[in-house]
């Protein structure tokens, strides 16, 4: 079986033999017993019965280092009989292996010089810069595609992901999701090192202007101190001139990990002639203020993981052609009823670089975390997996389910409850292969911009991610009543994206003199909209209130005693705010600093901003320019109805106006809803048939607008299209 990634009517598809695939899987997470037992052979059956053959299996356990009377590294034994056991349930199995590459403590004590050392002085598993380590996992991976191909199952295999770090993901726990910093092993020095002399052309004149510090060298330069990396000079910011040294040593971890990953991903391809797919867990920017704390540690909950984990490579890693695919987790912020389930990548972006995107529907495995087995009520749970399968296939996605952990739970809860996702499974599967045939080009007419190379220049504390970023794109984002897209900002900045209406940049800080003139360049034509939040373009060389007016167009002035910053609207009588109540406020508790409001009398003032002292300034004001508009928000998290009047006031086509989770491609509608009630959905363009496909019934002929009555805490999923197709496609397949 050959296997590859290839655009297909508008999305990267999976194509296997030539054959465009949705690429739907079972995640196996139940190993062999050592009697041959396979305690998931039930949900194997019941997934090649619906129609998944691929099965994502994690594997790693084979290297196990030495043992008495054998002194290799690697132990394939059970690998045969784990694959023959899926083969037996499910003839038509196709295989992804998820190889986890962390080292076991075997490894460590054979390399002590080759771990991780934390800022506490403890040694932990491999550091990301071992030279050693990175031989061995290419070593691995060269016997187990030998392995493969000596036991008659190498055509079997499709695709291969690479996963060190906790879980798999590319992350050290201890020093990028606890306050403990690192990597302070002699690895990772040389590598900073090396790093360091690349990027300053080997000139030492250069680093030492750039580190303020006559005295360091490319030979004597270190990983920055936990006292460093945990401080900032300027509030929220680090400042480009004083704290250069923490920059660059998170842009050369970041680069660090990329550089890996793709080496990795390049062996593979290697190995398997470009036969088989190559990928990782990574670019979760959008999900990564969450920390230890979050998943259950005792630590300091309120610093971030994104500078620390490696995953602002992400750039370098979309444009590597070795990589074919990227998973993660659906996002962590709000996984129950109402919840968006969006993707902790750009989405968008990782669709523009042609990369399948894997989108893990885990929710039955956080499920089971719960003591009552109910992180989610049990009779939610149907409308929450077809949220999910709605939002997959919206985006052009493909899907993994979590559904055999502990072995037979996808059949039943874990108490008396039958399941309410096996029923669902054949159907999904359908719908995947129904999606194949249908336009899934982005239908939005909203970008929202996430900017990596701006998390560099602020501090580990998550004062701003949690409330501007996580949250944001749970609660206001998904709700307004029109569908958006999630990219790099460097793929607007380099003239990448299609035209849109309204562009909503979260976190553009940080923008030297080329950006900021590429952007510049990018927005301010064919009247389009964009959305500045907190302290947009504030820093370039240095931190300047001039900088933000340059970028944003509205003038500024500034707080500097860090405080939560309160947002609330003061002029109901613009378009933008007429429709909002008076009672929407929004914010965060978490101290900011500096604060910014507006001191512009040219701008049209909306609303105040409430920071130290009860202090009330002007906080979001709209500009009109003869070629654009710009509106400024001084808080971040903005609200539904707000983002929903600056999508109106831009000329965005809204569906709905209800407050749904709403998703939307030119022939598919995905709403999921818990108050429920009569809704009419304005289409963009008049549909031929508008069809019911989780409940298989005719909704509308011939029309632009519909109504219908959604049940309290359900989801739904609609085609809006041509009647052929679905005669074609879906009714006469299903």
């Amino acid at each position: 079986m050959k296997a590859h990634v290839a655009m297909h009517n508008g999305a990267p598809t999976l194509f296997l033999n030539g054959v465009p695939t949705f690429a739907s899987m079972q995640w196996l997470s139940a190993f062999i017993e050592p009697d041959g037992t396979l305690p998931n052979e039930g949900a194997i059956r019941e997934f090649g019965k619906a129609g998944v053959h691929l099965y994502a299996l994690g594997v790693g356990s084979e290297w196990c280092g030495p043992r008495p009377g054998n002194s290799d590294h690697f132990d394939f034994s059970m690998v045969e009989p784990y694959l023959r056991g899926i083969l037996r349930a499910d003839p038509d199995a196709l295989f992804h292996l998820r190889i986890y590459l962390e080292t076991g403590p075997w490894w460590n004590d054979l390399y002590p010089e080759e771990c991780e050392v934390g800022s506490d002085g403890k040694r932990l598993n491999m550091s990301y810069a071992s030279t050693v380590w990175q031989a061995d996992v290419k070593e691995y991976l060269r016997r187990y595609v030998e392995h493969l191909k000596a036991i008659g199952l190498y055509d079997r295999v499709i695709a291969y992901q690479v996963c060190p770090g906790v879980c798999g993901e590319w992350v050290k726990n201890m020093t990028s999701m606890e306050p403990i910093t690192g990597d302070y092993s002699e690895p990772m020095r040389r590598s900073f090192r090396r790093w360091l002399r690349q990027t300053y052309r080997d000139d030492v004149a250069a680093l030492q202007a750039a580190w303020m510090d006559t005295a360091v060298t490319f030979e004597t330069a270190e990983v920055p101190s936990d006292e460093e990396q945990h401080h900032t000079t300027h509030f929220h910011f680090r400042d480009p001139v004083k704290e250069r040294k923490v920059i660059d040593y998170y842009r050369a971890l970041a680069d660090l990990v990329a550089d890996t990953l793709i080496d990795f991903c390049r062996t593979i391809k290697d190995l398997t002639h470009g036969d088989a797919l190559a990928g990782a867990f990574f670019g979760y920017l959008l999900d990564q203020a969450w920390n230890d704390c979050f998943f259950g540690g005792e630590n300091d909950g309120g610093y971030s993981t994104i500078q620390r984990s490696g995953h602002l490579g992400l750039r370098k890693v979309l444009a590597a052609p070795e990589v074919d695919f990227l998973v993660s987790p659906y996002g962590y912020a709000f996984r129950g009823l109402g919840g968006d389930g969006l993707s902790m990548l750009p989405s968008e972006s990782v669709r523009l670089h042609g990369k399948l995107y894997i989108y893990e529907e885990d929710s039955r495995l956080h499920n089971l975390f719960d003591p009552d087995g109910r992180n989610y009520a049990f009779e939610h749970a149907a409308a929450i997996h077809q949220r999910c399968m709605g939002n997959t296939l919206t985006h052009g996605f493909a899907i993994w389910w979590f559904a055999d952990w502990p072995a037979g739970t996808y059949e039943s809860h874990p108490k008396t409850e039958p399941s309410p996702f096996n029923p669902w499974l054949a159907r999904f599967q359908r719908l995947g292969e129904f999606s194949l045939h249908l336009d899934r080009t982005p239908q939005a007419e909203v970008a929202v911009l996430i900017d990596d190379e701006s998390f560099f220049y602020e501090t580990l504390r998550n004062n701003f991610n949690l409330a501007g970023i996580f949250y944001q794109r749970v609660q206001g984002l998904p709700r307004f009543g029109a569908p958006h897209d999630v990219y790099l900002l460097q793929d607007l900045i380099e003239g990448r994206l299609r035209p849109y209406r309204l562009y909503i940049f979260l976190n553009a800080w940080r923008l030297d003199h080329n950006r900021r003139a590429a952007l510049k360049r990018e927005l301010r034509r064919d009247g389009r909209t964009a959305v500045w939040i907190y302290g947009a373009g504030y820093l370039e060389d240095g931190p300047s209130l001039d900088h933000m007016t340059d970028l944003t167009g509205f003038h500024f002035g500034k707080g500097d005693n860090p405080w939560g910053v309160l947002m609330h609207i003061t002029n109901f009588t613009h378009p933008i705010t007429r429709e909002v109540s008076q009672e929407v406020f929004w914010g965060t508790n978490s101290p900011l600093g500096p604060l910014f409001h507006l001191e512009d009398q040219d701008a049209t003032v909306l609303g105040q901003v409430v920071y130290s002292l009860g202090r009330c300034k002007p906080g979001m004001a709209v500009k009109e320019f003869p070629d654009w508009t710009s509106v400024y928000v001084a808080a971040p998290n903005v609200p539904a109805p707000v983002l929903r009047g600056i999508a109106r006031s831009a000329g965005v086509h809204l569906y709905s106006d209800a407050g749904d989770v709403l998703h939307a491609t030119p022939e598919l509608l995905s709403v999921h809803t818990v108050a429920g009630g009569t809704r009419t959905f304005r289409l963009p363009k008049r549909a031929e048939a508008v069809y019911d496909l989780y409940h298989d019934r005719e909704i509308a002929r011939d029309v632009q607008e519909f109504q219908v009555e959604l049940p309290p805490a359900s989801s739904a999923l609609y085609y809006t299209g041509n009647a052929r197709k679905l005669t074609t496609y879906w009714k006469t397949h299903r």
